[in-house]
């Protein structure tokens, strides 16, 4: 069982009172954290609390301040094996602290040395084309191959592939969730979550009760962005909710990069606007770690393009997708073939894992390092 100081413990009752806003717990904690008679104390000063925090919060906080709670809540945590780190603990993350309204409380599965170790971010749509799928794989093993801690979420499409590359290559990965850990979103994801707490660390500031509602993510994506040396936008359109780890990058003075995209990409064009606002573009991994001054580590992917030993049609298939994912019907119209002379010609390129399908009737490419 961990045992708490009792700041720590002052940190992670309040944090229990999920009813309070974080103005309202940081304010708390600065009255109240070394008072020893806490209900005695919330008693004598009922007209002050009452007007801070209102008649129902008031009385929260009196019933709450007794040992039968504390030990609740405590049980709740050890139950399932989770470790809150709070703003006074030693191993809070250094990066996180210095930034806007850091979590009060971080609870924690796994390796909690992660949390002060050289960590980068990436991160990026959920609906990816198959080809920033591909390359966020292509980086993620990249960067933890060079030593980083790979910071994401747990959503479908980019951080799914960031953090399976990670654990697949014993890579080191923090997953930050935007709900407590009893309900993971999406809960299709709870086997890998659980492989990341094994193998790596998950990380929220909600208890695990809460569920993770829409307005959490965009909160939760300060933690990625300040936890981080820098970020990586794999994916993104314009009014995408990845986009918000990037504000929070740039809000945090960390160094942001992203993908660049062809002309009428939507997936992509987030990740344009970013680099004409100063981001910078990287279309291979060796562009970040020479950022950092990493040279390619032994057995690393090299940069240098496949060559392809394609036939014409094949050719002409790939030349067509190389900006983006395509309808069927417009596919033939650039090809300037029938459907029925184009299908066995994509059933082939599927076979060699070239070609993908996107969608309905919507092809792509799975790399965006083929040379023709």
């Amino acid at each position: 069982m961990i045992k708490y100081t009792p700041s720590e413990l002052c940190l992670i009752w309040l944090d229990s009172l999920t009813g309070f806003s974080y103005k309202a717990k940081q304010g708390l904690y600065n009255l109240l954290d070394g008072k020893t008679e806490l209900k005695k104390f919330i008693e004598l000063n009922r007209v002050s609390l009452t007007a801070d925090v209102g008649d129902k919060n008031y009385n929260t906080l009196l019933q709450s301040a007794n040992k039968s709670y504390f030990a609740g809540v405590l049980d709740l945590l050890n139950e399932r094996n989770i470790v809150a780190v709070t703003i006074c603990s030693k191993n809070y993350p250094k990066e996180l602290i210095n930034t806007a309204n850091p979590p009060l409380v971080l609870y924690a599965k796994g390796n909690l040395e992660l949390l002060n170790e050289k960590a980068f971010a990436i991160v990026g749509s959920r609906k990816s084309l198959p080809i920033s799928i591909s390359t966020a794989e292509t980086y993620a093993k990249s960067l933890s191959n060079a030593g980083f801690t790979l910071v994401t979420g747990i959503a479908e499409g980019v951080d799914k592939t960031v953090l399976e590359t990670a654990l697949k290559n014993s890579g080191k990965v923090i997953s930050v969730t935007a709900g407590g850990f009893d309900n993971i979103y999406p809960a299709s994801h709870i086997e890998l979550f659980n492989q990341v707490a094994k193998e790596g660390l998950v990380l929220s500031e909600y208890p695990p009760q809460v569920k993770a509602m829409p307005y959490n993510f965009p909160v939760r994506n300060r933690i990625i962005a300040g936890l981080s040396k820098g970020v990586l936008i794999v994916s993104g359109a314009i009014k995408s909710g990845t986009l918000h780890t990037a504000e929070y990058a740039e809000e945090f003075g960390r160094d942001l990069f992203a993908i660049p995209y062809g002309v009428g990409v939507p997936s992509g064009a987030g990740c344009n606007d970013l680099i004409k606002r100063g981001a910078y573009l990287t279309d291979t991994p060796k562009d970040i770690l020479d950022f950092y001054g990493i040279g390619e580590t032994e057995g690393q992917d090299s940069a240098k393009k496949v060559a392809l030993n394609l036939t014409d049609d094949e050719k002409s298939i790939v030349s067509a997708l190389s900006n983006g994912s395509m309808h069927i019907d417009k596919l033939c119209e650039v090809t300037g073939k029938k459907i029925f002379e184009i299908m066995p010609i994509i059933a082939v390129l599927e076979i060699k894992a070239i070609v993908v399908k996107a969608g309905v009737n919507v092809y792509g490419l799975t790399r965006n390092d083929l040379e023709e």
